[in-house]
């Protein structure tokens, strides 16, 4: 199991987004900005290598967006309406996104697996994304699917669930 942090903040921003590892490395960049179809993120290793770009498609209340490794097209992240609530699908990899968005706590799995679970961590120096990823090959995709989820529900959250969610229990 992997353990990766992003500052809320910045993934809220639209800005560069630093992801360091439990030590307080960094290990990824990604860059990246919303809005209009063919907007996206890049994804980078801190040497500078370009490891996945994601590119916006269907710009609407469920929008739709693609995922690339070296120019090939590796999968589809789609938001969904459900019963419960919107959940996310990334096609070809057959994974579903699920959980309590609004409060940033959730999971992607294929079928009984988990594959990633993401929840908000507050430390000492700042609100994060504490990110745990079952397996390290995965950690790329998991990456951006964090981002677009996490700029979706924030960016589409109703008045009545944005104050709800900041109620002390």
């Amino acid at each position: 199991m992997v353990h990766l942090y992003m500052k809320q903040a910045y993934v809220s921003l639209q800005n560069r987004i630093i992801v360091k590892d439990e030590a307080g490395k960094d290990i990824f960049l990604i860059i990246g900005k919303w809005g209009r179809i063919g907007d996206g993120l890049s994804l980078y290793a801190m040497d500078g290598t370009l490891l996945m770009e994601v590119k916006q498609t269907v710009l609407s209340v469920f929008p739709k967006f693609n995922i690339y490794v070296a120019g090939d097209k590796v999968a589809s992240i789609s938001k969904q309406p459900g019963i419960k609530g919107p959940y996310f699908k990334v096609s070809q990899l057959n994974w579903i996104v699920k959980g309590d968005f609004y409060n940033h706590h959730y999971t992607v799995q294929h079928r009984l697996q988990t594959i990633m679970q993401m929840e908000k961590a507050y430390l000492p120096f700042g609100d994060f994304y504490a990110l745990s990823i079952t397996h390290s090959q995965d950690i790329p995709i998991c990456l951006c699917i964090a981002v677009i989820v996490d700029h979706l529900t924030l960016t589409r959250l109703p008045t009545k669930a944005k104050r709800k969610s900041y109620l002390p229990i």
